[in-house]
């Protein structure tokens, strides 16, 4: 069964809110935990073009120097200004080390298995507005045979304005990986991670009963105000329980606390990771 289930990895208090409340948080894009969300692929197009440029006498030297400034990319997919994109980030792993440990409190936490084919339901019937992805990892090796090409591209296309350069080059970029949102690193490749994407804000589509898109709300975050989406769910997509490897054992009341909450028959799983 746990092929067609995503986990969500929280906190105890989280968990209990998105229980209690049927209801789960779209974050922002921009204030994901990973500073190269939705940026990944294409720093390593850059570095790449970079390694190719000095072996080229440094043709792209300005352009390359531009494009790992601090915030130049994501000017490319995110930029302040326009609204960003929201998403709710699940793992199809069940009981995964490092999402305990990054996640659910260092594994005191739960992870909560929603049925994937609601989701994809859900998809259909929003118009555009929520998108169900699975994210891809991408290495050098899948990115190193398009460098040639476009460095080409950019050499033969060569001028002073170096973000008309950068935009000639992330237009190349973007012809082969088109949204970093849907690209990590190999380095996450354990996560097996999807994401439910809204993308079309104030456009709040009537759902099926039991889903609703509610309007942008404020949470603080650090030293920050960070904006999210809130998702209302039907009860029944919610199908187990995970405890983490660090949580306090006490089935029973597992057991009397999601009855409680209106989850009478949901199935509970100990983790068996040696993570401790």
């Amino acid at each position: 069964m746990d092929d067609k289930l995503i986990f969500y990895y929280c906190n105890v208090a989280t968990a209990f809110s998105i229980l209690k409340n049927n209801e789960i948080w779209m974050t922002s894009i921009r204030n994901m935990n990973d500073a190269n969300e939705s940026i990944g692929v294409y720093k390593i197009f850059f570095n790449l073009l970079k390694k190719f440029d000095e072996e080229n006498l440094n043709k792209l030297h300005s352009m390359l120097e531009f494009a790992i400034t601090p915030g130049a990319i994501q000017i490319y997919e995110n930029p302040l200004g326009a609204y960003p994109e929201y998403a709710v980030c699940f793992s199809k792993n069940s009981d995964s080390v490092s999402q305990w440990i990054a996640y659910a409190d260092n594994g005191q936490g739960l992870a909560i298995g929603f049925d994937e084919n609601e989701f994809n339901k859900i998809v259909s019937e929003s118009n555009g507005s929520l998108k169900y992805q699975n994210i891809s990892y991408i290495s050098e090796e899948n990115v190193q045979p398009f460098i040639p090409s476009i460095y080409k591209d950019l050499t033969d296309n060569l001028c002073d304005n170096t973000i008309e350069m950068m935009d000639r080059a992330m237009k190349q970029i973007k012809s082969h990986f088109d949204s970093g949102i849907n690209y990590k690193t190999k380095h996450y490749e354990s996560e097996r991670e999807t994401r439910l994407i809204y993308t079309k804000h104030n456009e709040l589509q009537k759902l099926s009963d039991g889903w609703k898109i509610k309007k942008a709300e404020v949470f603080a975050k650090r030293n920050m105000l960070n904006t999210y989406i809130p998702l209302t769910f039907p009860k029944s997509i919610i199908k187990k329980i995970i405890t983490g490897p660090n949580y306090q054992k006490n089935f029973f009341e597992v057991e009397i606390a999601l009855e409680a909450l209106g989850y009478p028959k949901l199935q509970v799983e100990e983790s068996t990771s040696g993570y401790r």
